[in-house]
């Protein structure tokens, strides 16, 4: 933890995801980066760039929300695999489909 700085993880997270945007656009941050933020996140083992936030790896938010832990698969993947359990689908025909229906027919199909 950078020594003198106390944020709780959402406004650490808020502060990566400025510097991830940087990383995506090349434009500074509306927000001035608190000195020594950057370099905390930088020089530890499982940090793979700020634009890897999220898909390569995420902050240990259960512990130490300063600490970078690796994932094993981007956070959006599981998102959309939950989005499936939930969301009806629209077939091309316009049907809809409710998740097991849909997930039943995509089985047979493959």
């Amino acid at each position: 933890m950078m020594k003198g700085f106390k944020m709780d993880k959402r406004e650490i997270k808020y502060l990566i995801a400025l510097l991830r945007s940087e990383a995506e656009t090349g434009e500074k941050p509306a927000l001035p980066i608190p000195e020594g933020f950057k370099e905390s996140f930088e020089s530890q083992v499982h940090f793979r760039g700020w634009i890897n936030f999220e898909n390569t790896w995420y902050i240990d938010q259960d512990n130490d929300p300063w600490k970078v832990i690796p994932l094993e698969r981007p956070l959006v993947e599981d998102w959309h695999d939950t989005l499936r359990k939930f969301v009806p689908e629209l077939t091309p025909d316009g049907k809809i489909m409710e998740p097991e229906e849909w997930d039943k027919k995509s089985r047979s199909t493959k």
